[in-house]
């Protein structure tokens, strides 16, 4: 019999300027998918996150179901990190 646990591991890291989700992953070896190379045009680097990110981008309201905005999804490429944030990659 097999049994399936969630892992979680968190990196806490500090920024010292205003970036992207995408940009500090990129800073810290962590790999998000994104076939645009993070220019807010496929939608591929969709990730959970909360906390102080900018507001959603144009690209982010055409490519990400209103549902989806309200359960906190962005676009790693698009969202900007204001402050304190939490992000969730999802496989």
């Amino acid at each position: 019999m097999t049994i399936s646990k969630l892992v979680k591991f968190t990196k806490l890291v500090e920024i010292k300027k205003d970036k992207t989700i995408y940009e500090v992953a990129e800073d810290f070896n962590i790999k998000i998918k994104a076939s645009c190379d993070g220019k807010g045009k496929c939608g591929k680097c969709l990730v959970k996150a909360t906390g102080m990110l900018s507001e959603p981008s144009k690209a982010e309201l055409k490519l990400i179901n209103e549902k989806k905005l309200s359960q906190g999804y962005r676009l790693a490429c698009e969202a900007v990190i204001l402050g304190d944030v939490e992000v969730i990659m999802e496989e």
